[in-house]
């Protein structure tokens, strides 16, 4: 199983601020049955303001503000902890196995390299394979707790497409393939003749239904064609948008002149520039509302986690 939303902690450059941790014993918070010692909360402030930037050091109160919130964190970290082990969530050693190889390939490293990138966060392997452990089993209780309740409905991404039209690009698109006949320079001549002769029988072959490989072999050396593909109707010049401003899907425009050509252009697909739009974005949309459905629910959930516990603080 991969877990591609692991990334490696790569170097930084840092600024220690404060002091650092002292060992103290006291109980910091009571979560459950369970406790935060003071010394794990001082351990993990310093350890994260390790790693911040800082033009001066905080002041003591700025200090006591960042306490609590990291305290917090911890809380709700515990809470995690314990509702995994209700649940009898596991993390295997081949997941964790999984997840390190996963962040070697993908930063192009091996492993030698990798606990040198540790050793300079102040990591071991041992400690890095732990977050890597914690941050799977958050995964997993996340999928059983939170995303199934984070469901997005056809019709809501259709109410966001909607709601939020002016965002997504609504330009009517056609699909068109043309069967072009290059024309002499003398218009009075029997070959110009010939060729409209030859563009108006290819023209009502592909009327009958006839397909444009077999009308193309048909027309023989006096004509190529390709498909153009994906056309914006505005973007083409004068010529070609009169001639396929009023076709629809499976028409076949009259013969066309054009660069000393004559063209005649096939509409194989003619798409509204809602329902295209629509169609392109639909995933996106997706997406995006079951993010935010996502985290709507897990802030909701892990509220309904802090209101069932027990928990005391002692700072």
């Amino acid at each position: 199983m991969k877990y591609f939303f692991l990334i490696l902690l790569m170097l930084l450059t840092t600024t220690s601020v404060g002091a650092a941790p002292k060992t103290i014993t006291g109980i910091a918070a009571v979560v459950n049955a369970e406790i935060i010692t003071t010394y794990q909360l001082e351990s993990t402030l310093q350890s994260l303001l390790s790693h911040q930037r800082m033009d001066r050091a905080p002041s003591e109160a700025e200090m006591n503000e960042i306490r609590k919130e990291v305290l917090e964190q911890m809380i709700g970290d515990l809470l995690l902890q314990q509702r995994s082990r209700e649940l009898g969530l596991r993390v295997t050693e081949q997941e964790i196995n999984e997840a390190v190889e996963d962040v070697m390939v993908s930063n192009n490293i091996d492993l030698p390299t990798l606990k040198s990138a540790l050793e300079a966060e102040g990591l071991t392997l041992e400690s890095y394979r732990q977050q890597i452990r914690d941050d799977i089993l958050r995964y997993k209780l996340m999928a059983q707790e939170v995303n199934y309740r984070a469901q997005v409905t056809s019709a809501e991404v259709r109410r966001y497409f909607e709601d939020n039209i002016d965002q997504f690009d609504t330009t009517p698109r056609l699909h068109v393939s043309r069967i072009s006949f290059p024309l002499p320079g003398d218009r009075s001549s029997a070959a110009f003749s010939r060729i409209q002769e030859q563009a108006d029988k290819s023209r009502q072959r592909l009327l009958k239904g006839d397909t444009f490989d077999d009308v193309l072999a048909a027309a023989g050396d006096l004509a190529t064609g390709d498909i153009m593909g994906e056309l914006v109707l505005s973007d083409l010049a004068l010529p070609l948008r009169q001639a396929l401003a009023d076709l629809s899907r499976g028409d076949v425009s009259a013969p066309t002149e054009f660069n000393q050509h004559l063209h005649l252009f096939i509409v194989t697909d003619r798409r509204s520039g809602e329902a295209l739009a629509f169609e392109r974005s639909r995933r996106s949309i997706e997406e995006r509302l079951r993010r935010e459905k996502t985290e709507t629910r897990f802030n909701q959930w892990q509220e309904e986690l802090r209101t069932n516990a027990h928990i005391e603080r002692r700072l």
